[in-house]
């Protein structure tokens, strides 16, 4: 009986073991396919697929990491058949609709917008086939895309985007009625905007992949809704409340904020989006900002950087898509924006005009004569920099807080009439210690120097140096600390002018 059972097992072991064996015959060909040699293209036609051939070299045995990388390489062939046909299509058009003298905005002009932003997706990607040459000790893999079945994926996602924006612009008419509602109508029209860019984006894709599936009609969908947005936003109108045409330094800020009023056929618009952004110039700036109650909308500007022109521009406009920068970069293409503009006056660097004005402190007693502030003065001239030399001595002996206060606040406001940016600061030499056996006196000498745009009284750059000395009396000692620290703090100085001013 045990004979038995033992022979009947050993028997159902053979005919599984014949089985998997004869599988994996199947899997395996013993001879090369055709598909090695020809790529697919004869097995899978072209008109339904896109075939690609990958191959990698199987070293110590590792059959999985070259069959990871044959696999990679062949799907990389399918990419990178669509990625050539993209890069020819968008070349093609940009060359037709550069040459073209009227610019329109025909099919070409909006390939051209949005080609270059075309998401290129292989999800319907899959590894048809593989093989190994013993020969050479070689696996092959064969990528295949269903051009039909990726295409039906992607003209559903279409059709879904499109019956979105439908429904976007609906509510947008809707709202559009009430002054309260505005910024729901300007809400869903930049929605509905962005859907029917992506679907624009997904019909090129589609165009490549599976042409008898394209959706001709939102060309078409596109232009009555850049027609009726376009239409929307001229109705409103921005008035400048304050923060026009001011005088800017480089690294300085502007001392009153942009505000504009919105009015929607001259009412007031309350919590409409605006944005700000420099059309010449640069710096920090808030760009997003909302109309208030009254329709007011207003933003601070700071850091102004070096721009080589006198006149600067700063625009604010209806902010139709606020949280994606490239959909917006596109509306702006679509859409001619209505804005304001805004102009600042910011002189040339070396137009700069700098005070110096720096106390020195020696033990207690203060300088008749600054070192610091000579230093400084010696190192900038060297520059294309204004210095201002001709300080009123009543400005220069004035008593003043380093960290602040209505004194502070005074003397700025002082130099403010005969400079640009002021370098205020204060040297002081302490004792630290003395041994009347060694006949010196240590000291310790800190300077604080700050660098302020006297146009919006605002501290642009801080420095603060310490360091110890010695000699062999207070006053020698404090001289030479206050002469080493102020050749430490004016090297500082100048970095930081440097940085501010040039950016470098």
């Amino acid at each position: 009986m045990r004979r038995n059972v033992l022979l009947v097992t050993l028997l159902c072991f053979w005919a599984v073991t014949v089985t998997t064996v004869t599988a994996s015959a199947k899997k395996q060909p013993l001879t090369e396919p055709t598909w090695v040699q020809t790529g697919g293209i004869k097995e899978f036609p072209t008109d339904l697929y896109i075939t690609g051939v990958g191959s990698a070299q199987v070293t110590y045995n590792d059959t999985a990491a070259a069959q990871a990388e044959a696999d990679a390489k062949a799907i990389a062939q399918v990419a990178k058949q669509i990625e050539v046909v993209i890069n020819q299509l968008s070349s093609s058009f940009e060359r037709e609709v550069s040459s073209s003298t009227k610019g329109s905005s025909s099919q070409k002009d909006i390939w051209e917008k949005t080609a270059a932003f075309v998401k290129i997706k292989i999800e319907g990607v899959r590894i048809e086939d593989r093989y190994f040459d013993e020969a050479s000790n070689r696996l092959y893999a064969l990528a295949l895309f269903d051009r039909v079945a990726q295409g039906t994926r992607i003209s559903n996602q279409i059709a879904t985007l499109q019956s979105n924006a439908a429904a976007l612009i609906r509510e947008a008419e809707k709202s559009r009625q009430t002054t309260g509602k505005l910024n729901r109508a300007v809400a869903a029209y930049g929605l509905a905007v962005k859907k029917m860019i992506l679907a624009l984006r997904q019909n090129q894709y589609l165009s490549i992949i599976a042409p008898d599936m394209v959706h001709p009609d939102i060309p078409a969908d596109i232009a009555q809704l850049q027609a009726d947005l376009t239409a929307f936003l001229t109705m409103f109108s921005f008035e400048i409340t304050g923060g026009d045409n001011q005088q800017g330094v480089v690294s300085g800020h502007l001392n009153d904020p942009l505000q504009v009023r919105v009015s929607y056929q001259k009412v007031a618009v309350p919590s409409m989006p605006v944005a700000f952004k420099f059309v010449d110039g640069h710096g920090n700036i808030d760009v997003y900002a909302r109309t208030d109650a009254q329709g007011f909308a207003s933003t601070s500007v700071s850091n102004l950087g070096p721009t080589g022109k006198k006149i600067n521009k700063i625009r604010a406009f209806i902010d139709i898509y606020p949280s994606d920068p490239q959909i917006q970069k596109e509306l702006t293409a679509l859409i001619p924006p209505v804005y304001a503009q805004f102009t600042y006056f910011l002189p040339a660097v070396e137009d700069t005009k700098i005070a110096v004005v720096v106390n020195d402190y020696n033990l207690g007693n203060r300088q008749s004569d600054s070192y610091l502030a000579n230093r400084i003065i010696q190192t900038l001239s060297q520059s294309k920099l204004k210095i201002v030399k001709n300080i009123p001595a009543e400005l220069v002996g004035e008593a003043y807080d380093i960290n602040g206060g209505p004194a502070m606040d005074k003397t700025l406001n002082r130099l403010s009439a005969i400079a640009d940016i002021a370098i205020v600061g204060d040297v002081k030499a302490t004792t630290m210690d003395g041994t009347v056996t060694s006949g010196l006196v240590f000291t310790r000498a800190r300077a604080m120097v700050k660098i302020f745009d006297l146009g919006s009284r605002t501290e642009i750059a801080n420095i603060d140096v310490s360091t110890k000395g010695a000699g062999p009396s207070r006053e020698e000692s404090g001289r030479r600390s206050l002469k080493k620290i102020s050749s430490q703090a004016s090297e500082q100085v100048t970095k930081e002018v440097q940085r501010t001013l040039f950016g470098r």
